[in-house]
């Protein structure tokens, strides 16, 4: 079975447990999903603010040794860089087969999964879908479009 690889828009508390003692709940999720044989590839957590990428490199590699699971695993942007739009370079150019799973402020679901179902990858969304059912109409329109 070919892997997947795994684009994160996000890199907060729900993410990794930044800002909390916890590890959130998706990184640690991925994890188990790799733990029970998922054919996992390449993990790219893209967030906005590279210090903040700082702090989550450093609660994943904390999860990596309580589990003893490692993950293939890039945490964008890099440094101190500031990029609002850094996951749309990650989701142009990651290797397919590629998902998305979006982890981002509420407002911000519409035009963030726009952009990836346009490049064609499918996206699982942290709740709710879109904040609007206008909105939502129109990613389904889409996504049906684009057969993802």
């Amino acid at each position: 079975m070919k892997k997947i690889n795994i684009v994160v828009i996000g890199t907060g508390m729900y993410v990794s447990g930044r800002g909390t003692d916890g590890f959130g709940t998706i990184l640690p999720s991925i994890v188990e999903w790799k733990r029970s044989g998922g054919p996992i590839g390449k993990v790219v957590l893209v967030g906005t603010n590279g210090s903040h990428s700082k702090e989550t490199m450093l609660k994943a590699n904390e999860l990596f040794k309580q589990t003893g699971i490692n993950l293939d695993l890039e945490i964008l942007p890099k440094n101190n860089d500031q990029d609002c739009e850094a996951y749309k370079l990650v989701i142009k150019n990651i290797s397919r087969p590629a998902c998305v799973i979006i982890v981002t402020p509420d407002h911000l679901h519409y035009p963030v999964a726009k952009e990836c179902i346009n490049a064609g990858l499918n996206i699982l969304m942290v709740k709710p879908l879109t904040p609007t059912i206008k909105e939502g109409k129109k990613l389904i329109q889409l996504a049906r479009k684009k057969n993802v």
